[in-house]
């Protein structure tokens, strides 16, 4: 199951952005983050397919909408070769922890 928790300006990512969950979620993206969201955290990301990275290139484009911007940080190693793979490094960063 996938789920977004936000606190103080971030989003905490956990469980699968597979296909399903995209589907699943796609009605709720208005609601899934709120103004005050800047990070999303995918430390928690368990699986992620192409599907979820389009999800999250996505959730980007609408906050830039809004005038707001949005980092995606922390991506896990298999997510990580999905970034690699499409060349998508310049949307993503990873932070020391």
């Amino acid at each position: 199951m996938l789920s977004f928790n936000q606190a103080a300006g971030q989003c905490q990512v956990s469980g699968e952005l597979s296909q399903a969950a995209v589907v699943e979620l796609w009605p709720k993206l208005e609601t899934l983050l709120n103004g005050a969201c800047d990070r999303l955290d995918l430390a928690g990301v368990s699986y992620s397919d192409s599907a979820g990275v389009a999800l999250l290139l996505h959730l980007v484009a609408e906050q830039q909408k809004k005038g707001q911007s949005l980092v995606l940080c922390n991506p896990p190693a298999q997510l990580q070769k999905l970034i690699d793979l499409y060349d998508l490094q310049d949307f993503f960063t990873e932070e020391a922890k």
